[in-house]
C-alpha cells in the first residue's frame, strides 16, 4: 500500500522476537508487473518485527553507479 509516498507492507513471517531496524541499505525483493522479473533492490526505511508479523515502511530504490 502507498502511503505518504512510501510502501507500506505487512507480512507472515515465521518467528517470534520483538524488534526494531532502521535501514538504509537492506536488500530485498521486488517483482516487476510488467515483465514478472524479480531481482533485489535496496530499501530504506523502518522495519518492525513482532511475533509472526513483519512491518515494514519505506521506500526501494535502484542504485545510480
Amino acid at each position: 500500500m502507498n502511503l505518504f509516498n512510501r510502501m507500506l507492507n505487512i507480512e507472515f513471517i515465521n518467528g517470534c522476537g520483538i524488534f526494531l531496524e532502521f535501514s538504509d541499505s537492506r536488500a530485498v525483493w521486488v517483482n516487476n508487473n510488467d515483465t514478472g522479473e524479480t531481482y533485489a533492490m535496496p530499501f530504506e526505511g523502518v522495519l518492525l518485527q513482532l511475533p509472526f508479523i513483519l512491518i515494514s515502511y519505506g521506500r526501494v530504490y535502484e542504485e545510480v553507479e
